[in-house]
């Protein structure tokens, strides 16, 4: 990774992401079908669904963060949150597809499977950059999910217009970075604080460099 000089957005981004409301270009941006499917394959065989959350995930996404350890809770938001509220369930489950996009990670082989992974992204100024996070399940950690899910987050990006993730990121969260710097060695970043950093990475690395 290389240090950049960054601008720091105003989203609130590790506590919450939603939609912007900025208007969708529509001869460019068309939002993703609810129906997209994609198939992974981590290295030891095993094959999970890509797709988007949708208002139906509500119960399921309620489950996914209860599963998930204090630890995990706390790499993710930036504190130790405890419960999922109303207005969080409307800003992960609600979106427009085209402005903030979320996919989720499931089992391939059943029916409303639970949900192992989650990443979003939302669309903030200047126009073509997203702030991005992504979550996975403890048990399902190191296997290669998290690398997976950004490529497919990227690819729909670049398809929005979106040239460059940026994010806020715990110094600690050495797994995550690792993720960011895995799919772009070109990784920038600068030091926000003794606790966080910001980084900026290019989608187009995100989705050649894999």
């Amino acid at each position: 990774m290389k240090s950049s000089t960054l601008v720091k957005t105003q989203t609130g981004f590790k506590k919450n992401i939603g939609s912007v409301g900025l208007p969708a270009k529509k001869e460019l941006r068309k939002a993703i079908p609810p129906d997209y499917r994609r198939e992974i394959v981590l290295a030891d065989g095993t094959r999970l669904m890509v797709r988007p959350i949708t208002c139906r995930d509500k119960k399921a996404f309620m489950r996914f963060h209860s599963q998930l350890s204090a630890q995990t809770r706390f790499l993710r938001y930036h504190y130790l949150k405890s419960e999922i509220t109303e207005e969080d369930l409307k800003c992960f489950c609600d979106l427009d597809y085209v402005n903030s996009i979320a996919l989720v990670v499931t089992k391939i082989q059943e029916k409303n499977a639970d949900i192992i992974a989650l990443g979003q992204f939302i669309r903030v100024p200047p126009d073509h950059t997203a702030e991005i996070a992504l979550v996975v399940e403890d048990s399902m950690q190191g296997k290669g999910i998290g690398t997976q899910l950004l490529r497919h987050l990227a690819i729909l990006a670049r398809q929005q217009g979106i040239h460059h993730f940026v994010g806020e990121v715990l110094r600690n969260n050495g797994k995550m970075l690792s993720v960011f710097n895995k799919c772009d060695p070109g990784l920038e970043y600068e030091v926000d604080s003794p606790s966080t950093c910001n980084i900026i990475t290019s989608v187009d690395q995100i989705i050649n460099g894999y």
